[in-house]
């Protein structure tokens, strides 16, 4: 017992003197591209400064091995270290053979498919054994981060308008967005107005696709153009980006109420007008030029866009002028003074979106 106990304690302080290397790799971020593969992190838990070679190997579960990695001979300090550049920029790559691989060889990025990102160091000068850990993660392409509202190149009145836009698929746990928006200058297109001009707008660590118009922005002028993006991040990676769209300020008329001696207005100019207050109704009228048919329309609560609202009336579009009435009052979903989108589906394949303030019938 006795020697099992010295056994125990001389354990116990040779222990700390073999490198005990973690491997912190994000796959949705970085296993993307080759380039990516270098943004593993080596975390050093023990006090010994150790020389290593690092391996790494890609695999696609069906495709078979894609590519394999080995870095020049580097230095590891006590806590976490990144890749030296001169051990990216020394690394040797092979390419295995087959399709995804020449592939992946000519475009430096990984197509769709299930892979396995394995990590292993061989330590020099040193009895410590092999450190090595395998990630695996099923890489999807990014979907287009596309801007709903305001719409491109509309005309809108309200100087304070709410910024919407569809959100990052798939998502990456952690990731936010960054929203610049700024005055487009005569003569200068939307990109140039983003790249060169001083931002109205420049706001990151947005978490959900929509941002309010911030309090402490300056409101937009009327008779302006102004253009704004969208991008996608996580830490200092940036995942995808939206188009550049642009709008302007035009406003010509106050606020228009929907009550009974008004009658219907054209779909196209609400939505230019980009506000509307629905006392109880939603009144409007658009031409279908096809055969008779059902309207495709759909209303969500502007602070959750993934969020439908059910019961909403059938209507059927007959051949010509159509004006529609939709009772909002009997659905019970819809609260006062709150905003909504509707958006509808025209018979020639374009769409139309009108924001608009629910009011209580009797309440406007």
């Amino acid at each position: 017992m006795r020697s099992i106990y010295i056994t125990v304690i001389l354990l116990f302080f040779v222990l700390p003197g073999f490198a005990q290397i973690n491997f912190e790799f994000f796959p949705e971020l970085y296993g993307r591209n080759i380039d990516g593969l270098f943004k593993c992190r080596l975390v050093n838990l023990s006090q010994s400064v150790v020389s290593a070679t690092l391996n790494i190997s890609v695999t696609e579960r069906k495709g078979g091995t894609v590519c394999v990695i080995q870095t020049p001979e580097f230095t590891i300090m006590p806590g976490a270290n990144p890749i030296p550049v001169n051990a990216a920029r020394g690394a040797a790559i092979k390419f295995a053979a087959g399709k995804l691989s020449q592939f992946t060889g000519f475009n430096k990025s990984l197509p769709e498919g299930d892979y396995d990102y394995c990590f292993s160091l061989s330590f020099t000068h040193s009895d410590n054994p092999p450190a090595e850990q395998c990630f695996s993660y099923t890489l999807a392409p990014f979907a287009d981060l596309n801007l709903i509202d305001p719409y491109n190149r509309d005309h809108i009145c309200d100087k304070r308008p709410l910024l919407t836009w569809q959100p990052l698929i798939p998502a990456v746990p952690g990731s936010y967005y960054q929203l610049v928006l700024t005055e487009i200058k005569t003569g200068q297109s939307a990109l140039e107005a983003l790249n060169y001009n001083l931002p109205v707008i420049n706001q990151r660590n947005i978490v959900s696709p929509i941002l309010p118009y911030p309090a402490i922005a300056p409101e937009l002028k009327n008779q302006k153009r102004y253009a704004w993006q969208v991008t996608a991040y996580k830490d200092q990676t940036k995942l995808n980006r939206s188009e550049v769209w642009e709008f302007m300020i035009e406003c010509q008329d106050s606020i228009k109420k929907v009550i009974d001696n008004i009658g219907y207005r054209d779909i196209n100019d609400l939505q230019r007008g980009n506000f509307y207050l629905a006392a109880g109704y939603l009144r409007f009228s658009l031409l279908n030029a096809n055969e008779e048919q059902r309207l495709k329309y759909e209303i969500t609560p502007i602070n959750d866009v993934d969020k439908k609202i059910k019961g909403l009336p059938r209507i059927t579009l007959v051949n010509g002028l159509n004006k529609i009435t939709i009772d909002l009052s009997d659905n019970g979903k819809f609260i006062n003074g709150h905003y909504y989108i509707m958006k509808i589906w025209l018979t020639d394949g374009s769409t139309r979106s009108l924001r608009f303030l629910y009011q209580e019938a009797g309440n406007e």
